[in-house]
């Protein structure tokens, strides 16, 4: 997720960080009603198909890092995401991502250096936004494992926020996305290979 006043914060400092937390949500209109109170507003929500590339080694995988090809309706982006460290709860790593106007032409560039598509998983994302920068952004992601939301922010903002929604630092995920659908198929074998909607065709 890319908050751009924290990308530039972070870049002024020397290098893009991500800071969030991510959580399962069980009630989704006390959730979002809670927002509204606080004054977030909702930008809409808009489809993503994401794509995970790797080598055959799992090179990327192995060492906690991602190469992510992100399409949407508004375009796509291509993002690289560094090992993960965690402080109560609070994931941080570095995040390089630029936009992208040719998607194709990218996955066929990484599919030269050596890297080809590995994992595919969908979400519906709706984005929250305070008047305030400096509050974090807040996304809900509708997906195949249900309904989670993520908090984007400098560490500090995050915290106060997850307090204010009564969210509580216990529920914070660590695993992304493609480590808890890995987690999800050893219990289910028969759950597809990759976190795709039932409408939707693989990429893979």
């Amino acid at each position: 997720m890319r908050h751009d006043k924290y990308s530039r914060d972070a870049m002024a400092n020397g290098e893009p960080r991500e800071t969030e937390v991510k959580f399962r949500l069980s009630e989704r209109a006390a959730f979002e009603m809670r927002l509204l109170s606080l004054g977030a507003r909702c930008e809409g929500r808009e489809r993503e198909r994401n794509v995970l590339f790797d080598d055959s080694a799992f090179s990327l995988r192995k060492r906690g890092s991602a190469l992510r090809l992100r399409t949407t309706g508004k375009g796509s982006v291509l993002t690289y995401k560094g090992k993960a460290s965690f402080l109560r709860g609070v994931k941080t790593r570095l995040e390089l991502e630029s936009g992208v106007d040719a998607p194709d032409r990218i996955a066929a560039l990484l599919v030269e250096l050596g890297f080809a598509p590995r994992f595919t998983y969908d979400k519906r994302r709706t984005t929250w936004r305070f008047a305030d920068p400096d509050r974090p952004v807040v996304v809900v992601d509708e997906t195949p494992l249900g309904l989670f939301a993520e908090l984007e922010g400098d560490d500090r903002a995050v915290r106060e926020l997850a307090d204010e929604l009564e969210i509580p630092e216990s529920t914070f995920i660590p695993d992304s996305y493609v480590a808890l659908w890995m987690k999800a198929r050893e219990e289910n074998p028969e759950l597809p290979a990759d976190m795709v909607f039932p409408d939707a065709s693989s990429t893979r």
